[in-house]
């Protein structure tokens, strides 16, 4: 056992005292270019790449030193740890010993210790994969949860949800009106109830990026006061980004939509896609006219 330990504790050394020298003193640019070089040319796997190779290089520079430490503590207290492994290998050969009629019951104990390896095994693979995933995600998450980052969604995306969360209350139902498919925004608005209404025509079609596919939508001058009455929302949203549907003269029609957004990108934001909420109040509504809902006013939350 003493041969045992005192290889494993040279083969760590090997690994952590040079790796914690050459992490620490090469610096994060060398393995920022190393990673670049090897990724896709495309602007997403360059920016993936580089914020990995952070990532990869802070981990390093935080496990290695901990090995080295392990390392140099063990040489330092040799015949501890031997005694050490050696109580721990008597105990768990004695917790995994099957008996049968007080024999030894060797098939048995093979088998049991065979499934304990191979569990510990699979439990080391999956924390290996884990920090692997870990690392490819630290680009887009960070320190961050899935639902603060909403990942696989649109910058516009992220801040329609971000505002609706911030403009409505959480048990209001939302009655939505867009030429995008936003079935994701029920996810991540929860607990409030979302309508989302789909024309007809494109109800089996496939979106594409940037609307490279106009979908066919409703606009608000569709709906009749019936349909709306059995719907009875809170609120209307209205989101249009094609050109199809893109009323530019209406861009800076919500100021609640343009003072969130004036908060989190400065003054000068211009928006380029239509947003209006509307709170529904279905007195005012109308069969024959487009305006039925009136905009809610005041600040920004």
């Amino acid at each position: 056992m003493s041969l045992l330990v005192r290889m494993i504790l040279i083969m760590l050394a090997i690994v952590s005292v040079p790796g914690l020298v050459f992490v620490w003193l090469m610096p994060i640019d060398f393995f920022q270019s190393w990673m670049i070089e090897r990724a896709g040319p495309d602007h997403y796997s360059q920016f993936a790449a580089h914020e990995q190779a952070s990532a990869a290089i802070v981990f390093l520079r935080i496990l290695l030193p901990l090995i080295a430490i392990f390392t140099f503590a063990g040489v330092y207290f040799h015949a501890r740890l031997v005694k050490f492994v050696t109580h721990c290998k008597i105990a768990v050969f004695e917790q995994t010993l099957i008996k049968q009629e007080e024999k030894q019951d060797g098939n048995r104990t093979l088998l049991f210790r065979s499934l304990l390896l191979v569990w510990f095994g699979l439990a080391l693979f999956h924390f290996g994969k884990g920090v692997e995933r870990r690392l490819e995600d630290w680009p887009w998450y960070h320190f961050h949860s899935g639902p603060s980052i909403m990942p696989n969604i649109s910058e516009s995306n992220r801040d329609v949800i971000r505002f609706l969360k911030e403009a409505t209350d959480e048990n209001s139902r939302i009655l939505v009106l867009s030429d995008q498919k936003l079935f994701f925004l029920s996810y991540y608005l929860l607990p409030r109830k979302l309508f989302h209404l789909i024309h007809p025509e494109s109800e089996f079609v496939i979106p594409k990026e940037y609307q490279q596919r106009q979908l066919k939508a409703y606009r608000l001058s569709d709906l009749d006061e019936a349909y709306l009455a059995r719907i009875a929302p809170d609120y209307i949203l209205e989101y249009y980004e094609g050109d199809d549907y893109l009323e530019k003269e209406r861009l800076r029609e919500d100021p609640r939509w343009m003072q969130f957004q004036q908060s989190r990108q400065g003054p000068q934001y211009q928006p380029t896609y239509n947003i209006r909420l509307h709170k529904f109040q279905p007195d005012t509504t109308s069969s024959n006219s487009p305006i039925r809902v009136i905009p809610q006013q005041g600040v920004a939350p």
